[in-house]
């Protein structure tokens, strides 16, 4: 709902006199015609066509040495070492218990330290409520995926190790990549070109003090931040550390559902480049 109030002035023209008179206009209200879409699962829609506008809430984020180039469907996202763009942290975003974050990714590799991919803040933590960074690789024969991924105290890392390897063939094409946490079942899932990535069951089912997690709290969430850390953005700190680096590839058809969305869903948004 938005409410905008203003003064507007009526001149009167009368015996060849001309005479104004600023009065009071009531509140105006409009009630937008799409309440189920900002009430839906889908929460962050950013199509990134030569914009930082989000499709839901028509929320422009705050870019700062943002690009654009060529995506999977139409414009993209395109990084830099000094690049990002800056959202609110969202009206259901913060709150959700289950969720689903799908991404098209086109990037080169790096050196030097650690890319994050885009952060939900957290004002209480260093880390933040979620997020996905990527860290560097300086193996020229070796086009892996060292990913790391963060949400409300879980991480799950793709690197080689328990069971879980890094992402393959990665670099220098689009892919598309899905997480997805599920409160009932508390299983966590990831997806590479809408097939679901084999993960070991002590990394899929998600456990705390031997229970099942369910539900997930995001707490103190701030800033939904892409291409950067969320010190980048002032949330938690301004300190900034030498390892950590803005986002430098392309991003395209990035969304956040506060839902754990089903598998065929999943694999239309890859089929569909949507």
């Amino acid at each position: 709902m938005f409410i905008h109030k203003f003064l507007l002035t009526i001149c009167i023209a009368a015996a060849g006199l001309a005479s104004c008179q600023k009065m009071e206009r009531p509140a105006l209200v409009i009630i937008p015609d799409d309440t189920a879409k900002l009430n839906g699962p889908l929460q962050r829609n950013l199509w990134f066509e030569n914009s930082a506008i989000d499709s839901i809430y028509y929320e422009k984020g705050v870019p700062t040495n943002v690009t654009y180039a060529d995506g999977v469907h139409g414009k993209a996202y395109k990084g830099a070492s000094n690049a990002m763009m800056v959202y609110g942290a969202g009206s259901k975003i913060g709150s959700m218990t289950s969720f689903t974050v799908a991404f098209w990714i086109n990037t080169q590799k790096h050196t030097g330290g650690a890319q994050t991919v885009f952060v939900l803040g957290r004002s209480s933590d260093f880390w933040g409520n979620m997020f996905a960074l990527i860290e560097g690789n300086g193996d020229a024969a070796d086009n892996s995926m060292l990913l790391k991924f963060k949400f409300a105290d879980n991480w799950v890392e793709f690197n080689n190790n328990n069971g879980v390897n890094r992402l393959p063939d990665m670099y220098g094409k689009w892919r598309h990549l899905a997480f997805r946490y599920d409160a009932a079942t508390s299983v966590f899932s990831a997806f590479l070109d809408g097939n679901k990535i084999a993960l070991p069951a002590g990394v899929a089912n998600r456990v705390k003090n031997n229970q099942p997690l369910g539900p997930l709290e995001f707490k103190d969430p701030m800033k939904f931040v892409i291409g950067g850390f969320q010190q980048h953005a002032g949330v938690f700190s301004t300190t900034v550390d030498g390892w950590m680096q803005r986002y430098s590839g392309m991003l395209d058809q990035f969304k956040v559902y506060t839902v754990a969305i089903p598998d065929a869903d999943v694999t239309s948004l890859f089929t569909n480049k949507r």
